[in-house]
């Protein structure tokens, strides 16, 4: 017998929050890309082809969306078979009361190298396109276009807000 309620563990915040108060979404935008300005570190977590992968990055947060250079890795095999990803981003305080961290799930594409995307993605990071085409092997580009954000700040309380917020995008293709 397993004593182990999946349930009632998975739906443990959904419940709790139910009740909280809801930051206006624009305010919530606000704070949130505030919270991505003073940060350009991630983990980006992938999983397929039988790979579990969790990679620390840099990224750049631009026109909605993360954009990260990667030498390679095996966080591409898992994408050649699942676009399905997720980013945290986490201050290092370690306080509940001043937490604050941010969950990314989106989707990911691997830009095709030196392409007009490819040209776009360097030219807002402020990197000369010719430079990666000088190295010894392809730089790739990951964009993440996020379709989830939640956002947890504990000094959201002291505004009268649930630490825990949630943002939801639906992008048509």
């Amino acid at each position: 017998m397993n004593g182990i309620d999946w349930e009632a563990a998975a739906n443990h915040w959904i419940a709790q929050e139910s009740a909280e108060t809801r930051m206006p979404a624009a305010d919530l935008f606000t704070e949130i890309e505030a919270f991505l300005a003073r940060h350009k570190i991630c983990t980006l977590a992938t999983a397929g082809n039988g790979i579990v992968r969790n990679t620390t990055v840099e990224y750049l947060y631009a026109e909605g969306a993360f954009w990260i250079i990667s030498e390679g890795g095996q966080k591409f095999r898992a994408l050649q078979a699942n676009k399905n990803v997720c980013l945290a981003i986490h201050d290092d305080d370690i306080s509940f009361a001043t937490l604050a961290g941010l969950q990314v799930t989106g989707t990911a594409e691997v830009v095709e190298p030196f392409g007009e995307d490819y040209a776009h993605a360097c030219e807002l990071r402020g990197l000369p396109m010719e430079r990666l085409r000088a190295m010894p092997f392809v730089m790739n580009i990951i964009k993440v276009t996020p379709t989830r954000f939640d956002y947890v700040d504990g000094t959201l309380k002291e505004r009268g807000f649930s630490p825990r917020q949630h943002v939801e995008f639906w992008r048509h293709a």
